[in-house]
């Protein structure tokens, strides 16, 4: 790294640690471009247990998986065609391999 681009990052740093106490200058406004919304579900307890031990099984959070199944659904019934209809159903042929095995 070049000494300007060194030099460079430390003065943004030591400004940023000399005003984070600070309040925010005016006009400026915080944005969070991927702020996620948390979404509330029922489900039964055996659904649940079946969710968690699913997930277990493929070692990945349990928001993971819902996460996944909920942004699979809607892309899926986003643009349906029978092109993105067989891409699906071959995901899911995949998915149902891998459980299999």
């Amino acid at each position: 790294m070049s000494s300007d681009i060194q030099k460079l990052i430390e003065n943004v740093a030591a400004e940023a640690d000399a005003t984070r106490d600070g309040p925010m200058p005016a006009g400026a406004t915080p944005s969070r471009p991927n702020k996620s919304v948390p979404v509330a579900v029922r489900l039964a307890p055996h659904d649940v247990a079946a969710i968690e031990t699913l997930a277990a099984k493929l070692d990945v959070p349990v928001s993971s998986l819902l996460r996944g199944w909920i942004l699979d659904a809607l892309v899926a019934h986003r643009d349906e065609s029978i092109a993105t209809a067989l891409d699906r159903v071959t995901a899911d042929i995949q998915r149902l391999r891998a459980l299999v095995a």
